[in-house]
């Protein structure tokens, strides 16, 4: 998993550094990326279900840290979408890209 101050730092290096409202957005993503991970946390810990017990009654339910994180994650990528990002590199290409050619047929190696 990606560190978060190693994100921070290459979303605030991809951003105007005089725009302030950028920078903004570029802290609440993090913040709200925290918030994930947090939440991420509880649910791995807790599990997907929840047993919720109501007096004598006793049932298993979704775990409500779902729809918590379902709420940022649309948040998240919202925010991502409205940043205006400036000089974003090209992605990296692996060794074996580079020689390939358009061919969708797989190699010896990947059938066993």
């Amino acid at each position: 998993m990606v560190k978060v101050t190693d994100l921070e730092k290459q979303m605030l290096g991809r951003v105007d550094p005089f725009d302030m409202l950028e920078i903004s957005k570029v802290k609440r993503y993090i913040s709200i990326e925290k918030q994930i991970r947090k939440l991420q946390q509880s649910i791995n810990k807790d599990g997907v279900m929840v047993t919720t017990v109501n007096a004598s009654q006793e049932f298993i339910k979704a775990n409500p840290a779902l729809n918590e994180l379902n709420k940022l994650t649309k948040t998240l990528i919202a925010l991502e979408n409205s940043i205006k990002f400036t000089g974003l590199p090209e992605p990296l290409k692996k060794e074996n890209d580079l020689d390939s050619k358009d061919n969708d047929e797989p190699k010896v190696s990947d059938l066993y």
